[in-house]
């Protein structure tokens, strides 16, 4: 399938490793120009050359750009820098980094502040600064969010995400009704089970759910707070990031043209909701 993302340009916020820099390699694979965003110009340079040995695209077609996602005033000066590399703008995936877990007696209201600023503002201003120019663009913009599957069904441990990322499904969901007529698509893909090296380094720390552990044993690793068991998922296994990067290749693709306002579940059939 032709996604007809072949000379879009599309801005990836978080790039440099994991989901992001997944995505921005398919985006790159199926033709797109794409800045790259990350706070550490050492990983976005490490991503940049990952991306283009992978696709064999050419040197001009990922844009390393930094920008720290804590600090929300900084990002519409960085993203413009981005969108004036590009020469416009077609497409923003936003990202961020997972917030910590944390119960809520482990949570201050600074906490929550932070994980405001990073998480749902972040999201807006990146939004507010692009908007104009996805607006502009020759043929359909579209804005895809990746936020974790994991927030519609909220588990323990994880206040601070449970709290702040509902809230970029409803601004995803409201931007969808406010800019159909626009021609702007706004959607959520959202990841589940998707083995990264932030999920290793989870496993590494809570330990392994797939293992035979006594109650003690489970405890003392703080188990409940991992979400990362094969069992969950009706595919019982974990996906490779680019499985998950071509999924928002192509809702950010015209192939998607008639899908906005919605959320794309990949996870294996870890949810359990009905609809």
């Amino acid at each position: 399938m032709d996604l007809g993302l072949d000379g879009k340009r599309a801005i990836v916020l978080a790039a440099s490793k994991g989901l992001g820099r997944a995505s921005a390699t398919e985006l790159v694979r199926e033709g797109a120009s794409v800045v790259i965003s990350s706070r550490s110009e050492e990983n976005l340079e490490a991503a940049r050359e990952a991306i283009l040995t992978e696709t064999g695209a050419d040197d001009d077609r990922v844009v390393p750009i930094t920008c720290d996602l804590s600090d929300p005033e900084a990002i519409p000066e960085r993203l413009t820098t981005g969108i004036d590399a590009l020469g416009g703008l077609d497409v923003l995936v936003t990202n961020r980094g997972g917030p910590p877990e944390q119960s809520f007696d482990e949570s201050t209201i600074e906490d929550f502040d932070a994980i405001y600023s990073s998480v749902l503002k972040s999201t807006i201003v990146a939004v507010d600064a692009t908007l104009p120019h996805l607006l502009e663009g020759e043929g359909a913009g579209a804005i895809t969010n990746i936020i974790a599957t994991s927030t519609q069904e909220p588990t323990a441990h994880h206040i601070l995400a449970n709290t702040m990322r509902p809230g970029v499904y409803g601004f995803a969901k409201s931007l969808s009704k406010e800019y159909g007529r626009e021609n702007l698509r706004v959607n959520c893909v959202t990841p589940r089970g998707i083995w990264t090296d932030r999920a290793e380094r989870r496993q590494a720390k809570f330990g392994n759910p797939d293992e035979e552990l006594s109650t003690e044993e489970a405890r003392e690793r703080n188990i409940e707070r991992l979400v990362l068991s094969t069992a969950d998922h009706a595919l019982e296994r974990y996906a490779e990031p680019e499985e998950f990067g071509r999924v928002v290749a192509f809702v950010s693709s015209d192939a998607a043209s008639y899908v906005t306002g919605d959320v794309i579940d990949v996870d294996g059939g870890w949810s359990r909701r009905l609809l």
